[in-house]
Formats: C-alpha cells, sequence, structure tokens
C-alpha cells in the first residue's frame, strides 16, 4: 500500500498541552477535511477538549487516529506537534468563527485542513469502540455496515457478489437477538473479510484479551512456538484441542476470519493469530468465555496435558520467550526499521528491512557500508516487513540498487520473502523480482500484487468499530501469474526454528556469487 502525504498528515490525537492560559476558547467538536498537495482529500473529525486548564485533542480521520503532543491555542492559533511513526510534523490553524483553518508541515511538505464546528467536546472515551451494545443498536450498526462499504471501497463486489454479500448480512441481522458481543463482532468481521482483499477488515476491539502464546503451522502441526511468563512447559507443544474442540475444526474456524480472496499464505498467517485471540475464539464458539482458554497439549515424548491459559488484561503487556534461540540474524534487532551487517566471511552484506521509516537516510547509510566493503552479495530480508511506502521503497532502494551495476547482477542480489510480506512490501518485492537481477527466496506472498489497496476507514455508529476498506487498485505483476513466488522455495520446519537456523539465509550464503537459483 502507497503511504500518500495525507495518510501521514493527520496526527493530533489524545495530545496533551503545556497551555500557559486556561483553555478557555476553542473547545468543541469540528469536522471536515484535509487535503494534500496532491489533491488527497481525508474526512477529518477533531475533538478538541480542555481539562485540568489544559488542552487535549483527538482526531478521527479516515486515514486513521494519531498521537501528538503539546496541543494548545496561543494568539487564536491551534498548534500541534506530531509523529505518524514514519514522519515528523506539525499544524498550525486559526481559530475564530466556529472554525479551525490552516495548514499542516510535515518533512517540509505543506497542506491545508479546513474544520468548522459542530457541536461541543466529547468525552474522551466517546469514541473508543465497544461491543455491550443493545439489539437495536447492533442492528444499526449492521445497516451501517452494509451501507457504508460497499459505498466507499474502490470495488467491493469485485469477488463476492451482491447477493452473497446481501445473503451474509440478512443471516447475521438474524442471530443479533441471540448473539453475544463477541459473536457479533465475528459476525461483521466475517462479511468484511468475504469482500476478500487484504487491506479490508475491521480493527479488532481494544479489549481483545489476547492470550499470551504465539502459535506456528508446521505441516499438519500448530504449535506452541513463544509463551508468556509462568508457560514454559508448554513451549514447542502440539495442540491437540482448544476449548475441547479438536485444532482442525478450531483451524477452519479461524480461517473464515481471514481475506477470503487472498492467497492460502496470507490468509493462514492472518488466522494463526485468531487461535491465541480470547474475543476471536468465544465469538467463533470455540471457547465459551473470551478471558481463558483451555488448551490440550502433546510434548515431543507424546504426553499428553491441558493448559488454562489466562487472557491479558486491557492495555497488560508481557513479553513472551521464545520456544527456540533467536540467533538467527532475522530475529535480532527487530524492533529496527532498517539495519545491515556485513558478513566478512560469506563477502556479503545482510540487511533485514522491517519498515520504512526514516528509509532514505538507512538506505544511504547502506549504500555506504557496500561502498567500503564492496561484497559479492547483497541480501535485503523482507520477511518481516508489514509495509509502509512503496513509493518511497522504490526510490530509496528498488531504483537505486537497480542501477548499480555492481550490485545489480543475477547471484549477487537477493530478496528474502516471507507470507507476510505486506502491503507496500509486497509491492517493492514485485518491483525487485520484476524490474531488477534479483533472486527471491524464501516462501510466496500471501498478498495478490494486483489488488486493492490504500485503505480508508469508517466507524460504526453505535460500538464506533473502526472499519477499513480498499480504495485503489494497484497492478504490480504486468505479466504471468498474480502472484509474488519465490525462485527458491524454502519452507522453515519446526526442527529449524528449535535449532535456531535460518534456512533461507543459509541457502543464500551457501551459494556462489554469481550462481542462479535451482
Amino acid at each position: 500500500m502507497r503511504l500518500t502525504l495525507a495518510t501521514l498528515i493527520l496526527a493530533l490525537t489524545a495530545a496533551t498541552g503545556a497551555a500557559a492560559a486556561p483553555c478557555d476558547v476553542g473547545t468543541g467538536l469540528y469536522a471536515g477535511t484535509a487535503k494534500s498537495p496532491d489533491g488527497t482529500s481525508l474526512d477529518v473529525t477533531l475533538n478538541l477538549m480542555c481539562g485540568k486548564g489544559a488542552y487535549r485533542a483527538q482526531l478521527f480521520t479516515s486515514a486513521g487516529d494519531f498521537d501528538a503532543t503539546d496541543a494548545k491555542i496561543v494568539n487564536a492559533h491551534f498548534t500541534a506537534n506530531f509523529d505518524t511513526g514514519a514522519a515528523l510534523g506539525s499544524v498550525d490553524m486559526i481559530v475564530g468563527g466556529g472554525r479551525l483553518d490552516g495548514e499542516f508541515d510535515l518533512g517540509g511538505e505543506k497542506g491545508t485542513i479546513a474544520l468548522a464546528r459542530t457541536g461541543n467536546a466529547l468525552a474522551a472515551d466517546a469514541m473508543t469502540p465497544r461491543l455491550d451494545l443493545t439489539t437495536q443498536e447492533w442492528r444499526q450498526d449492521l445497516r451501517a455496515l452494509a451501507t457504508e462499504l460497499p459505498a466507499r471501497h474502490a470495488n467491493a463486489f469485485f469477488s463476492l457478489s451482491k447477493a452473497e454479500f446481501a445473503d451474509e448480512v440478512a443471516a447475521l441481522d438474524r442471530r443479533i437477538g441471540t448473539a453475544n458481543g463477541d459473536e457479533m463482532f465475528v459476525g461483521m468481521q466475517q462479511i468484511v473479510k468475504s469482500i476478500g482483499d487484504g487491506h479490508t477488515g475491521i480493527n479488532a476491539p481494544d479489549d481483545r484479551r489476547p492470550l499470551p502464546i504465539e502459535v506456528g503451522h508446521f505441516g499438519e502441526d500448530f504449535r506452541i512456538t513463544a509463551a508468556g511468563p509462568g508457560l514454559d512447559h508448554v513451549l514447542g507443544a502440539r495442540i491437540l484441542k482448544i476449548g475441547g474442540m479438536p485444532i482442525a475444526e478450531a483451524w477452519s474456524r479461524a480461517l473464515t476470519l481471514a481475506p477470503r480472496n487472498e492467497l492460502p499464505e496470507l490468509r493462514e498467517g492472518n488466522a494463526l493469530i485468531y487461535l491465541t485471540r480470547g474475543y476471536a475464539l468465544h465469538g467463533l464458539d470455540v471457547i465459551p468465555a473470551r478471558d481463558h482458554a483451555t488448551y490440550a497439549l502433546a510434548d515431543d515424548s507424546g504426553h499428553q496435558f491441558d493448559v488454562d491459559i489466562q487472557g491479558l488484561k486491557p492495555n497488560e503487556d508481557v513479553k513472551l520467550k521464545s520456544g527456540f534461540p533467536d540467533t538467527a540474524l532475522r530475529l535480532q534487532r527487530s524492533d529496527d526499521p532498517f539495519w545491515c551487517k556485513s558478513l566478512a566471511k560469506d563477502s556479503a552484506i545482510y540487511c533485514a528491512w522491517h519498515s520504512y521509516q526514516d528509509l532514505k537516510a538507512k538506505a544511504a547509510a547502506m549504500f555506504a557500508l557496500i561502498d567500503s566493503v564492496k561484497p559479492r552479495k547483497l541480501i535485503i530480508d523482507m520477511r518481516d516487513n508489514g509495509g509502509g511506502d512503496n513509493a518511497v521503497g522504490y526510490a530509496e532502494l528498488v531504483k537505486p540498487i537497480e542501477e548499480r551495476a555492481d550490485l545489480n547482477a543475477r547471484g549477487h542480489l537477493y530478496v528474502l520473502i516471507g507470507p507476510l510480506t505486506f502491503s507496500a512490501a509486497m509491492n517493492n518485492a514485485a518491483q525487485f523480482q520484476s524490474e531488477t537481477n534479483a533472486i527471491l527466496a524464501g516462501q510466496t506472498i500471501g498478498e495478490r500484487p494486483n489488488s486493492y489497496q490504500e485503505p480508508r476507514q469508517f466507524r460504526l455508529p453505535n460500538s464506533h468499530l473502526v472499519v477499513r476498506v480498499s480504495t485503489q487498485w494497484y497492478a504490480f505483476r504486468k505479466n504471468g501469474p498474480n502472484v509474488v513466488a519465490p525462485e527458491r522455495e524454502i519452507i522453515p520446519t519446526w526442527d529449524d526454528l528449535k535449532a535456531g537456523r535460518d534456512p533461507v539465509l543459509d541457502w543464500v550464503l551457501s551459494e556462489k556469487a554469481g550462481a542462479t537459483a535451482n
């Protein structure tokens, strides 16, 4: 997905200002539009509050909700600084006549924002998603979903017919009187995921009660690959049942929450997450309550045992322990957006590309390292890249590498991909494959290169659940099958992970420089 500039500019959420004077002017609920220099327009709702003499602001936009700092009004100007996660910026709007009008600055690029006051400020938690609705409120939300999703999606019925969509809505409507909140969320998510593309879906509720484990799929086995404190004894165990339900049936149900028209690799990657989410397992009728789940397990000796795993509380976070060594380069510096290491004995430079933050500077450092070391191989690892701005990735990495004869040569340039190489990362991987001499290794990417992307969001009126819908068609595969598949497919096994091996990187390093995939 290409994040346009407008996607990044609207970042004023939950700000607390250092006000020199009481915040007695300008508060209220505002609605309007933000426009970027490229002409992109976004819906904006700003909730500007006053508490304990300081301004607080919440901004809800079709591009997302963002955090900001230093929100204040001085000399009839509302200002705030913000960090989108990909760039830093500021906003300055004139206050007056029930309006806020002004501009933003993001990395030197400017755009406009125009908002009109529509009412008093809301409570700080007024837009927090909730699942404790009445039958009538759920019915209103379902009607809104059925109307707004097709209206806002670029082509909602590219794989699902209007009749099928109407049947799914009607089926859930008939269940509203007896379904609990988790079942209603799951039912609506199933409807939205039936549209088919990987960017369209409903954000999980804040109180999702995640279970402190991670699950991996290895052949026919589902194993616990990481676990929280006190759960060391479940690491590596095979899952036989969840809540008394055989894992095969629980898995089949979890797959109904994955994007229906994407490739199996993405569908399975998404569904694995739901095997560890209390709200999803409860909503799928796998477990009787969302706050804990009983897993029937078996270790490699054949010993079977049950463990009751408690879900985390809202805002609770724990560090999970891996079930295998973290010695593989792929697992190191996972929070670093882009980092490189020279592997002298292999005459290679390995770069882990996780995200797009500060990519221009990171790429410049990579090229400087290349010019200093002059490796025979450059390895770009995109297996854990969930996306960002494909235009930035193309400009800073794909195109410069393409233009360098010392790098863009068969057997000298390798790109590692996996099932969850997603969105902009998938796009850039497709460009590496079609526009350079890179050899792609790893596993097939689960998202189709020609697909609907560029999501925008809206909220349901009562639950305030955030629904994301794709608004643009992208075509990154001009010829051949609609898939980004590696030339050398290597699927890690449980034994690989258990031993701390990375068979994909191992294969690349074992290849002679200048060799071709076989």
